[in-house]
């Protein structure tokens, strides 16, 4: 496992948050992975619409 800072922009507003994710994640099915917490987060706060992914990093 190793850890990831994913940022997006919702409605003008720019959330950060760190998660846990597989070491065997790489290109495409990363992205794919980081858009899926990106989902998970906004459901979990309460946050409609689309955003934009602008970043992630392993930290």
């Amino acid at each position: 496992m190793e850890y990831h800072r994913i940022s997006f922009i919702h409605n003008d507003t720019e959330y950060t948050f760190v998660k846990a994710m597989s070491s065997e994640l790489i290109g495409y099915a990363l992205i794919s992975a980081c858009r899926a917490e990106v989902t998970i987060y906004m459901r979990e706060n309460n946050l409609k619409g689309r955003y934009i992914l602008t970043g992630m990093a392993k930290v």
